[in-house]
């Protein structure tokens, strides 16, 4: 074709129409499209179906689930994918398997536990585990902290004391979780390191004490100001006493830290301690609610009678890493997205069950 027949008279170019084989070729193209669309759609519905109705852990629907990304859980607006639960289930039932075979061979049951573990158990295992080193790892981003070689090589080293060899202890694994030595550092290892020398860091941290004071100062001008002291204790305390409204109960001298003692009996009935009171424990808002004398038996058996206190507390308590990832799982808004029991609406937190996995 020369170049008159692509071009007009003024240079314009004109377009070529399109041939009836080219048009085939279009059609054809869209419809494998419009086919792999339907294909991938089916896949992904059936792998949906068999994951959040069956808890499938079959190779499709594994391979499925990893490829859509389908979630297990989400908690601080991250999710948690279905397939490392999955990995983390067939782990502990692997374990389960081995114990419950150590038990049948005579190996008592102080030494082979895992065997009486129940599906609910085992699922609520393996989910705690995954929410928990979620949370460790955000809070090591914020702390800076990692995991160097050495700390690997130092516990390992700990861990190997055990056996006659690595490959003895690799053997071990293998048996009891179905897990090869690196897997193990993977799973085990790095989240302990982690968490160890991450609860050693929020101990010296001396800003998070700072912010902790100023939060139960804060609190206590609102009770000044008239809010309920019940409730800021519900919303605070991380202990039994939240639910109590921060009761205390009956006590007498010598029952409590020297701290916060001196200031609860300096107190009338309906006070509240005009500051806050620090103890090992952390800060304390102190409200006396009532007071009376008992009789008590004094270090020689005698009655006598002894002054008692009932108080209640707003407790900021200092940061370890136990309250932190307790509160850090309250504050996350889990989610969980599996046909399971629930373990943590026992933390009281918001917990929901979906099956969806649009959100």
């Amino acid at each position: 074709m020369d170049e008159q027949n692509l071009t007009g008279g003024n240079g314009e170019v004109k377009s070529v129409p399109e041939s009836p084989k080219d048009k085939n070729s279009s059609m054809r193209l869209f419809v494998l499209l419009g086919l792999v669309a339907v294909v991938v759609g089916g896949m992904a519905a059936l792998g949906a179906y068999k994951v959040y109705t069956k808890l499938s852990r079959d190779k499709f629907s594994l391979a499925v689930a990893k490829a859509f990304n389908f979630p297990a859980v989400k908690v601080a607006g991250e999710k948690i994918p279905y397939v490392a639960y999955a990995e983390d289930l067939k782990a502990i039932h692997t374990m389960r398997d081995y114990d419950q075979s150590q038990r049948d061979a005579g190996v008592p049951p102080d030494r082979s536990p895992g065997a009486d573990l129940t599906e609910e158990q085992m699922s609520d295992q393996v989910l705690w585990r995954l929410v928990n080193n979620l949370l460790v790892n955000n809070a090591a981003k914020k702390y800076s902290v990692t995991v160097e070689d050495d700390d690997i090589k130092n516990l390992k080293a700990q861990m190997l004391q055990q056996f006659k060899d690595e490959a003895t202890a690799s053997e071990e694994l293998m048996k009891r979780y179905g897990w090869d030595m690196k897997v193990y550092e993977q799973k085990v290892m790095r989240p302990f390191i982690v968490q160890t020398k991450l609860a050693k860091k929020m101990k010296e941290d001396p800003k998070m004490k700072e912010d902790l004071r100023a939060q139960a100062e804060k609190a206590l001008e609102e009770i000044k100001k008239g809010a309920d002291f019940a409730a800021l204790a519900k919303k605070y305390n991380t202990d039994s006493t939240g639910e109590r409204g921060g009761d205390l109960g009956w006590f007498g001298k010598g029952e409590m830290v020297p701290e916060f003692e001196q200031a609860a009996f300096s107190l009338k009935k309906g006070e509240v301690y005009p500051t806050v009171v620090e103890s090992v424990y952390g800060y304390h808002i102190i409200k006396l609610d009532d007071r009376k004398t008992s009789k008590v038996k004094n270090e020689k058996g005698q009655n006598v009678n002894a002054e008692q206190v009932r108080a209640s507390q707003v407790l900021f308590r200092f940061p370890d890493i136990l309250s932190y990832l307790d509160q850090a799982a309250r504050d996350g808004n889990i989610h969980l997205y599996l046909k399971v029991h629930n373990p943590f609406t026992e933390l009281n937190v918001t917990a929901t069950e979906k099956t969806s996995t649009s959100e």
